[in-house]
């Protein structure tokens, strides 16, 4: 007699493109979760009924929480980074400088629920071997770009001389002031919305002339 054909049982497994649309579209849903109820809001469950998948599905792409959240850090740093290196096809260092800071708010006052997901959580190692975010990225390498920046523009004397590293650091800093304010505080009557970054980056780049 013919052997008997062993038949599968369960759901078919999903095909790459299937599985990648479903990881695009948990990380889509959860950021959204995560940037109105904070990370301790947000449970994985919540998250798979969110999505319509299982939560079995779920842990199969994702480790748990603070993977899923890697994840939505990672991909909007690297959004970020590809919007790093266009502006930084300025020559001039100053000009690509100023060209840095706009691209950098402008990405965040684009996308706030990034911003909030990512700038509003605390990224907290409590397991064994675990690592911040901020150390293992690969896309935080675009920052460069801002240091490399000023720099180029302190050899050519249109910055004042000073620590490279500070300095830069400073740069994002008063950058971050703005957007934080303008993504959190959205009820505050701020006078000229559209205007704050391009002024902070002008009141920055001011200040640290050599004049």
């Amino acid at each position: 007699m013919p052997a008997t054909q062993k038949t599968s049982r369960g759901r078919p497994r999903k095909s790459e493109a299937e599985e990648a649309a479903l990881r695009a579209r948990v990380i889509e849903v959860a950021r959204d979760l995560f940037a109105r109820g904070g990370y301790e809001g947000v449970s994985m469950r919540r998250v798979a009924e969110a999505t319509g998948c299982s939560a079995g599905q779920l842990y199969t792409l994702f480790g748990g929480k603070r993977d899923l959240l890697r994840h939505i850090w990672e991909d909007a740093f690297s959004e970020l980074a590809d919007r790093l290196r266009e502006a930084s096809a300025e020559r001039d260092p100053l000009r690509r400088l100023r060209a840095l800071g706009d691209a950098w708010c402008r990405y965040w006052l684009a996308n706030p629920d990034h911003y909030r997901s990512i700038f509003l959580i605390e990224d907290r190692v409590s397991e064994p071997g675990e690592r911040y975010f901020v150390e293992t990225s690969e896309s935080l390498g675009a920052l460069d770009l801002i240091a490399e920046a000023v720099s180029q523009s302190m050899e050519a004397r249109l910055l004042a001389p000073g620590d490279e590293a500070l300095v830069s650091q400073l740069f994002l800093c008063g950058l971050q002031g703005v957007v934080f304010n303008l993504i959190t505080i959205p009820e505050f009557p701020w006078t000229a919305k559209e205007q704050m970054a391009a002024r902070m980056i002008t009141a920055l780049i001011g200040g640290l002339s050599p004049d």
